[in-house]
């Protein structure tokens, strides 16, 4: 089975948030820049045309409202 172009966009949205925190956690990227901002400039250019505020939001509590346990 192969991966919509909207379940690529997702994966890399919700790579692109973790990435974002802990780069912010880390301060390797200034307080001042906004999520949205980091994904915009980050995000292929094949893909930011699936990409939405809805979108990252959704994402966005799905991740911060789960505890990521490795296992």
């Amino acid at each position: 089975m192969t991966l919509s172009n909207r379940e690529k966009t997702l994966i890399i949205t919700s790579h692109l948030i973790s990435l974002y925190s802990q780069m912010i956690e880390d301060g390797k990227i200034p307080q001042s820049q906004s999520v949205i901002d980091f994904l915009m400039k980050n995000i292929p250019q094949e893909y930011k045309s699936e990409i939405s505020i809805d979108l990252i939001d959704d994402v966005f509590t799905f991740i911060s409202s789960r505890p990521m346990e490795l296992s």
